[in-house]
């Protein structure tokens, strides 16, 4: 049912006595810098590389593939941390033919990370070329079939860091894997580390089923980042994710997208998705799409289900459907709507205009 404009209203005041009263006014360590988009939150503590993500609890999560027609070996979430040492990724996996069969020095071919990083402080900053400073890398967990951790550098930036302290730990899970990796600011002398600090980042997923790479993913980007750092997405370091931040990091938090079944039992309709972060997703109280026309009037609003695809990885999603006549094709426009269990909404998200796998119009 479409919620009258003066219910939205009362409901967005009393939301924001709410705000307040939980949290106080909003602070100078709640605040994001202009653009930022996703983030990386403090480790709770000395960090052990095992390939354990136990310490990724509470961490920022950036769910991927959760789309894909094959979710038991493509859906992913990449998890970010900080300290004063190192910036920390995790990835939890599912996969059902683990394997990166590729040389030492060319880890993308396989299951593996694509890893796109930039602390450069001046005009450079996300520039339109690598130069010095950024780094391109790769990180698995395997050595062909073996649980075997790896890295290495893009091959003509062999120079870019000289690998101070990374590390790279795996592990195998019933449906998947968890890798984890550290990378020391010590690769970045000209980088001081601080709270609010803004870098950039890309993370790309790589599957390649036991052979050759056939699948990539990106969480911030697109294929574009690959080319130039102005493709990465401006993160920021913080003590811990803020309601007020899923707001501006909401579209990596909790991508959506819409498609119509090729298959279908009932009259035609049209089915919506939204990724729930899984570190995150108890403080979700209600997911709506929202159906708009193209002069913004909203047709319909559609309650989101909550379905489980792995129990173990916490690998959760939203989805509702609503008729083909309600949504005509180049007519209208999806919205994800975010509400918190208090009923005040947390964010919006819109379906994202931009290649996540390495195809153009995805």
């Amino acid at each position: 049912m479409v919620q009258s404009a003066a219910a939205r209203i009362v409901s967005a005041i009393l939301c924001l006595f709410v705000a307040v009263a939980w949290h106080g006014p909003s602070s100078s360590a709640a605040e994001l810098a202009d653009g930022v988009r996703g983030l990386a939150t403090r480790a709770p503590g000395p960090m052990k590389i095992d390939g354990n993500l136990e310490e990724f609890k509470n961490a920022f999560t950036t769910p991927v593939g959760y789309f894909d027609l094959n979710l038991a070996n493509r859906a992913g979430q990449f998890v970010y941390m900080w300290d004063d040492a190192a910036f920390y990724a995790g990835l939890r996996t599912l996969d059902k033919n683990q394997a990166d069969p590729a040389a030492d020095d060319r880890l993308w071919e396989g299951d593996a990370v694509e890893w796109y990083f930039d602390t450069r402080r001046n005009q450079d900053f996300r520039a339109i070329s690598w130069g010095p400073g950024p780094v391109h890398m790769y990180w698995t967990g395997y050595k062909g079939a073996e649980i075997k951790p790896r890295w290495c550098l893009r091959p003509d930036m062999l120079h870019a860091i000289p690998g101070t302290g990374v590390e790279v730990a795996a592990r195998q899970t019933s449906t998947g894997a968890e890798i984890e990796f550290k990378l020391p600011w010590a690769n970045f002398p000209d980088f001081h580390v601080t709270t609010n600090a803004v870098i950039a980042l890309d993370a790309e997923l790589c599957y390649s089923d036991g052979g050759a790479r056939v699948n990539r993913t990106f969480a911030y980007g697109s294929p574009l980042s690959v080319q130039q750092p102005a493709s990465q997405a401006k993160v920021q370091l913080v003590e811990k994710l803020e309601p007020e931040h899923w707001k501006q990091c909401a579209a990596v938090m909790m991508p959506i997208r819409c498609d119509t079944a090729w298959t279908q039992k009932t009259r035609a309709m049209v089915t919506g998705l939204m990724a729930l972060p899984p570190h995150h997703a108890d403080q979700v109280g209600k997911v709506v799409f929202r159906i708009l026309d193209t002069d913004g009037k909203i047709l319909g609003d559609f309650d989101g289900q909550v379905e489980s695809f792995d129990g173990e990885g916490k690998f959760q999603r939203a989805r509702a459907e609503w008729p083909t006549d309600l949504a005509v094709p180049g007519a209208h426009f999806l919205l994800g709507i975010v509400y918190d269990r208090q009923g005040c909404e947390l964010a919006r998200v819109a379906p994202r205009m931009v290649s996540v796998q390495n195809s153009q119009g995805y």
